[in-house]
């Protein structure tokens, strides 16, 4: 095999970033069809994309010294280096890949062969940006619509109980970027006793650091928290057989609106035309202030771009879903 025939993808560190890049990993599998494409990324994500068939190798962060040392004989032909920090072209210049693409800026430029300009956050989805690195190295934005994510997961109990049951909500309260993404829990509790009214067990759900607002939802509203019992792959399981997620705009929300649930995501101080979720069945609620987007991680002034969202505007999203009329409990 010819080093042209030889890709590297250095995938982003975050699941939402890393659900967003799905486009140019389907794109560089469809334009490369006898390509060997290997994927450079965290171990959760790799296993998670991994149901798309869309890279032949992986290699997990941190790079031991075995896999850096595989990544520098492989005689890559181009490398695409998604996330725009120097340390992830530094991997790709060290990979000795003869064109290495990615964004400009953060000192880096010397190490790539080709600097792409962004422009403002929010000019283009990320999906798009990483989209014009393919673009860059000869692969087109083909226009293939994005197909849910193939979700491969062992049966477990959690997922065993909640799909026995009537219909399941999974409702997720937290973010770790910041109080600035974080929809007020008193709403997240308003709309979970609504669906429970509805006929729906509410699910809550994230990573151990939101353990003790998922376990405050799921008493106030007589449903289960899962927070931080789950790992990735199992997570994406319980979205996909959800009748709705709701989520802030937050990593949970990418991987429902890629295993195909109907998601309804909340935004605050970030850009949704910069990063909305992607799937089949999303609706983002977004009431942007006067100093929207941001993209702040607190506020000094209060949150009224959060405080803007109301219940209702969520249920009314839910309802444009057919979520409900889905499950019969409308």
């Amino acid at each position: 095999m010819e080093c042209r025939d030889r890709v590297l993808v250095r995938l982003p560190n975050w699941l939402g970033d890393s659900l967003m890049a799905r486009p140019l990993l389907l794109a560089l599998r469809r334009g490369l069809p006898r390509a060997e494409i290997t994927a450079v990324g965290p171990a959760g994500l790799l296993q998670l994309l991994a149901g798309d068939r869309a890279f032949d190798r992986a290699f997990a962060l941190p790079l031991g010294a075995e896999a850096s040392a595989a990544l520098r004989t492989a005689a890559f032909g181009t490398a695409y280096v998604l996330p725009p920090s120097f340390s992830s072209a530094w991997q790709a210049w060290r990979s000795g890949a003869r064109e290495r693409i990615g964004f400009a800026g953060d000192w880096r430029d010397a190490l790539l062969t080709r600097a792409v300009r962004r422009g403002a956050r929010g000019d283009l989805h990320l999906s798009r940006e990483y989209l014009a690195l393919g673009e860059a190295g000869g692969i087109p934005a083909d226009g293939h619509a994005v197909p849910a994510l193939p979700v491969e997961c062992e049966p477990f109990e959690a997922l065993r109980r909640l799909t026995a049951g009537a219909g399941y909500a999974v409702l997720a309260p937290g973010a770790l970027y910041g109080p600035a993404k974080r929809w007020p829990l008193a709403r997240f509790v308003e709309l979970g006793r609504d669906l429970a009214v509805r006929g729906l067990r509410v699910v809550a759900c994230g990573g151990a650091a939101e353990s003790a607002d998922c376990a405050a939802l799921a008493a106030a509203t007589g449903g289960e928290s899962l927070a931080g019992l789950t790992n990735l792959m199992q997570q994406a399981a319980i979205c996909a057989g959800a009748a709705v997620v709701v989520s802030n705009d937050s990593g949970m929300a990418h991987l429902a609106g890629a295993a195909g649930a109907p998601t309804v995501a909340v935004f605050g101080s970030t850009s949704s035309a910069w990063t909305a979720p992607l799937g089949p069945r999303v609706r983002v609620v977004q009431r942007p202030t006067v100093c929207s987007p941001c993209f702040q991680r607190t506020c000094r002034i209060g949150y009224a771009c959060l405080e803007n969202v109301g219940v209702r505007a969520v249920r009314e999203a839910i309802e444009e879903l057919g979520a409900l009329r889905r499950e019969g409990i409308a």
